[in-house]
């Protein structure tokens, strides 16, 4: 008669935990590992709130360009996964810093659009000039390299 109080106890703590365990509800299917795509990747020197260029498309810029914005599509993120933009410097006049890590920045993608426009950007060194040379900014989602925008300062 105990071992069945036992087994009803069991059963009736486990019905009570299954609801708290549910996904909330949510019609929205999560992204699936590794179907995350970045694309339409460009630089320019300025976007809108959507991340979009507002600026000239450009493949060049001015050593006194005061910041340079990378604005790209996601598509297939899920709300937790990481975006990085991953700064480059490669070659040109500043000699000793070729293949040089400048800056990285992350980001937590918090849309549940299919795709949507995100944009990174860096500030001009504390001097106000940038180095001339080739440069790149590299998109990784979740440490996985989706894309690669090379650019010149010239």
């Amino acid at each position: 008669m105990k071992s069945i109080y036992v087994i009803m106890v069991i059963v009736l703590a486990a019905l009570c935990v299954l609801p708290a365990c549910s996904s909330g509800g949510s019609t929205t299917p999560a992204a699936k590992p590794g179907n995350s795509s970045v694309t339409a990747g460009v630089m320019t020197t300025s976007v809108d709130d959507d991340s979009m260029p507002t600026g000239p498309v450009k493949t060049s810029f001015a050593p006194d360009t005061k910041a340079i914005y990378c604005s790209f599509k996601v598509s297939g993120v899920a709300p937790e996964d990481m975006i990085k933009a991953s700064w480059y410097y490669l070659k040109g006049e500043a000699v000793g810093k070729e293949n040089t890590l400048l800056n990285e920045t992350v980001t937590i993608a918090q849309s549940t659009s299919d795709s949507y426009y995100l944009a990174f950007y860096l500030d001009a060194p504390n001097n106000g000039s940038w180095d001339k040379g080739d440069y790149k900014v590299v998109i990784s989602v979740n440490s996985a390299e989706k894309l690669s925008v090379p650019f010149k300062v010239e």
